[in-house]
């Protein structure tokens, strides 16, 4: 335990002086070379961190049949549990993660009889790159699941973390597609993120809107489409939203506006996870299973002012 949380101060501190060392070089850009701070901000926007794999990711990785896929952005490492015949559940991490995060839900997903695959988004883990963004999440899961289907079978869900979650939102809106989705504490607005992250690097908001406009210009989307509700305008498959009251990241008022927003969607509120640790209750993998499997229909999400129509989810009579 001390080595562990030895490890994560050390890698504070390392945050705390990069993000120092970075407002600095805004700072001085900026009033000088104002061109110049919008390319380095995007450099950082675009640059996830990367962190090592723990022991228990390893060790679940390593009774997984691990595949790459090829993609337009580089190759993904992926991991295949359960048979290949299967229908199939894709796990997508969210922004600096790694699939390995989501591995509590591979045992409870092959016991009900899916195959899952869990995977690194590229720039992240063990997949090539350097630099991301929501796209490259929407594209990496495109080439997976085509990849998949080109073996023969059939995506039938989806969870998704944070901006995993937001990039299955993309997707199937993008496509029509119309598996299940499992989004837990899913962000709603790149632009509001945006703005937090300038403010982090003390980026001027007429540069800020600088970088949106070199972003969408890279990508030929406007980040107007990834907000509520064009994000899910075209959607028609089934989600459950899963979200803890206790969420510094990513605060649960995102995952209920997206529930709300989307048509038919469930609504789970959690307590005292965090944005992370509700990756590995019990009871949110339950819930995932059972939304997939369809075995227990679960409550819409409450109104504003109002309490959720039940307390618990109600099994399928």
């Amino acid at each position: 335990m001390a080595s562990f949380t030895a490890s994560i101060n050390s890698t504070n501190v390392r945050r705390s002086v990069v993000l120092l060392a970075a407002r600095a070089q805004i700072a001085l850009t900026s009033a000088f070379m104002p061109e110049r701070a919008v390319e380095i901000a995007a450099r950082l926007f675009t640059t996830p961190p990367r962190f090592p794999q723990t022991e228990r990711e390893k060790e679940t990785l390593a009774t997984g049949a691990r595949f790459d896929v090829a993609t337009p952005d580089g190759r993904l490492a992926a991991w295949r549990f359960g048979e290949a015949h299967r229908d199939a559940v894709l796990l997508s991490h969210g922004w600096g993660g790694r699939g390995a995060q989501l591995r509590s839900f591979v045992p409870a997903l092959v016991a009900a009889g899916y195959q899952v695959v869990l995977f690194d988004h590229v720039g992240h883990g063990l997949s090539e790159g350097r630099q991301s963004t929501l796209m490259h999440f929407v594209r990496g899961l495109d080439a997976l699941a085509r990849h998949l289907e080109g073996e023969g079978a059939r995506v039938a869900a989806a969870i998704g973390h944070s901006l995993g979650a937001a990039a299955i939102t993309a997707w199937l809106n993008d496509t029509g597609r119309g598996f299940r989705a499992v989004l837990i504490a899913p962000p709603t607005s790149i632009e509001r993120w945006a703005r937090f992250f300038a403010r982090r690097l003390g980026l001027a908001e007429r540069l800020r809107g600088a970088l949106q406009g070199e972003f969408e210009r890279r990508l030929g989307r406007r980040w107007h489409d990834f907000e509520l509700p064009q994000a899910v305008a075209n959607i028609r498959a089934p989600a459950l939203v899963i979200h803890d009251a206790d969420d510094d990241d990513v605060t649960v008022a995102s995952g209920l506006a997206l529930a709300r927003a989307w048509r038919g969607a469930a609504f789970v509120r959690t307590c005292g996870l965090g944005h992370r640790a509700i990756l590995r209750d019990p009871r949110v993998v339950a819930d995932a299973v059972d939304f997939i499997a369809r075995r227990v229909v679960f409550a819409p999400p409450p109104a504003a002012g109002e309490r959720s129509a039940f307390r618990a989810p109600a099994p399928v009579l």
